[in-house]
C-alpha cells in the first residue's frame, strides 16, 4: 500500500468518540510503537505488549487525553485489529473468535502491514504519520489553544492567532489556489509549511499583515510549530524560532541554528573532546550524533551552547539516551532503565562507561530527574 494509504487511513483511524470527543487510545498506542522503533527497540516487525510500550503509550496520552479518559494501552492493542493494518498473533492453541479483549495467555504479539513497518522506520515519513494520527482526532483547533496556553499564551492571543488561521488566511490561501479547504485541516507539516511559504510572500498578505501589526505572520508561526511538536519534528520549529528571535543577531542566529541541525562549533568542541563516541569509542565523525544532555527545549541559550551539555554518541544510543531509556551516574557508568528490553539488541551493555568532567554532571543530574524513565 501506498503512503497516501495509510495517512488517509491514520486520519479516518477507527475511534470510539464520547462526550464530543474521540478516545486518543489506538492514536496514542502507534504513537508508542514509532517512538519504540525509532530507537531499535521495537527492530523487527513483531510488537510485545511490554512495560516500555506502556511507558511510550502513557507518555503520548497524558499529552493528549480529555475528560475522564482512562490511561488502558491493552484496549487500543487488542482493538485496532479492526483498522485493517494491525494483526494480531495469538498463543498457540487459542481460537481466535473466542478473544474479544486483550490478555497476555491468549495473544502474544502484533504486527503490522510490512509496507507500514517500514515507512515505521523512516523518520522523514514518520512526522507526517504522526500527524495524520492526531488529526484523526477531530479536535486539532481545541489541541492548539492547550498547547499554546500552556506556553504562555493569553487566552485572548490563542483564539485571534486561531481565528486569523481558520478564517482570513485560509480564505486568502484558497483565493490564491495555494489549497481547497482550511490551513487546520491540512494532513501534514510539511504540507502546512508548503502552503503557507508562497502565501508569506503574497503582496495582499504582507499588506494586511503590516496593519495587523505582524499578527497574522505570528499566528502562522505558532499554529506551525505546534503541528511541528505534534508531528514531533522539534528541529524544524526550533530553527524557525531561532530565526525569528529579535534578540538575536544574525551571527548568534546562525551560531544556534547550527547547533540545532548537529553542526557547528558545538559539534566540533565535542569531537575534539571526545575523539569519538563517548561510550564505545567509535571514531567515524559521520556516524556520531552531536546530543545535548540537558534537551533542547529545556536549556537556555548557554546551556544550549555549552559542549558541557554535549556527548557525541552513536545514533542507537543517542535515541536511547534522548527517549530516556538510558542515561549515566556521576561515576560514568550506564544506567538502563527496567522499561528497556533487550538492551543487548540495541548494541547496549550494562557494562558501559564514559569518562565525564565535573562540568558534565549538573546536566545529567537533569536528564536523570527529568528525562530517564524510572
Amino acid at each position: 500500500m501506498s503512503l497516501e494509504f495509510y495517512l488517509q487511513k491514520f486520519q479516518d483511524l477507527n475511534t470510539l468518540r464520547q462526550n464530543g470527543h474521540s478516545k486518543p487510545h489506538k492514536v496514542c498506542m502507534l504513537l508508542a510503537v514509532m517512538d519504540l522503533i525509532s530507537i531499535g527497540a521495537i527492530h523487527q516487525n513483531k510488537i510485545e505488549f511490554n512495560d516500555a510500550l506502556k511507558h511510550c503509550f502513557s507518555s503520548h496520552f497524558q499529552r493528549l487525553r480529555a475528560g475522564n479518559d482512562a490511561d488502558t494501552p491493552e484496549n487500543p492493542f487488542f482493538h485496532l485489529r479492526s483498522d485493517g493494518f494491525w494483526h494480531l498473533n495469538y498463543q498457540p492453541g487459542v481460537d481466535a473468535s473466542t478473544v474479544d479483549r486483550f490478555s497476555k495467555s491468549k495473544i502474544a504479539y502484533t504486527s503490522l502491514d510490512a509496507e507500514l513497518f517500514e515507512f515505521f522506520k523512516s523518520s522523514i515519513i514518520c512526522s507526517d504519520l504522526r500527524l495524520a494520527l492526531t488529526m484523526n482526532l477531530t479536535r486539532l483547533p481545541e489541541l492548539y489553544q492547550r498547547w499554546a496556553q500552556s506556553l504562555g499564551k493569553s487566552e485572548k492571543t490563542v483564539s485571534n492567532y486561531l481565528q486569523a488561521v481558520q478564517g482570513n488566511l485560509s480564505k486568502m490561501a484558497k483565493a490564491h489556489g495555494l489549497i481547497d479547504r482550511n490551513l487546520t485541516d491540512l494532513g501534514s507539516f510539511h504540507q502546512y509549511q508548503r502552503t503557507t511559504t508562497p502565501l508569506r510572500e503574497l503582496a495582499e498578505f504582507k499588506a494586511q499583515d503590516e496593519r495587523g501589526k505582524k499578527m497574522y505572520s505570528s499566528a502562522l508561526k505558532s499554529y506551525g510549530e505546534f503541528l511541528a511538536d505534534l508531528g514531533q519534528v522539534d528541529v524544524a520549529a526550533d530553527v524557525d524560532e531561532i530565526m525569528a528571535s529579535p534578540s538575536l543577531s544574525p551571527t548568534e542566529k546562525t551560531v544556534l541554528m547550527n547547533t540545532r541541525l548537529g553542526q557547528g562549533r558545538f559539534r566540533e568542541h565535542l569531537l575534539q573532546q571526545w575523539q569519538g563516541c563517548a561510550v564505545t569509542g567509535y571514531p567515524m565523525p559521520a556516524m556520531l550524533i552531536a546530543s545535548h544532555i540537558k534537551p533542547w527545549r529545556a536549556a537556555n541559550n548557554l546551556e544550549r551552547l555549552d559542549p558541557n551539555n554535549g556527548l557525541l554518541l552513536l545514533a542507537n544510543l543517542d535515541k536511547a539516551f534522548d527517549k530516556g531509556f538510558i542515561s549515566f551516574a556521576q561515576s560514568g557508568d550506564i544506567i538502563l532503565s527496567p522499561l528497556l528490553e533487550q538492551p543487548d539488541v540495541l548494541g547496549i551493555r550494562t557494562n558501559m562507561q564514559l569518562k565525564l568532567r565535573e562540568a558534565h554532571l549538573p546536566y545529567l543530574a537533569y536528564h536523570h530527574q527529568h528525562v530517564f524513565a524510572q
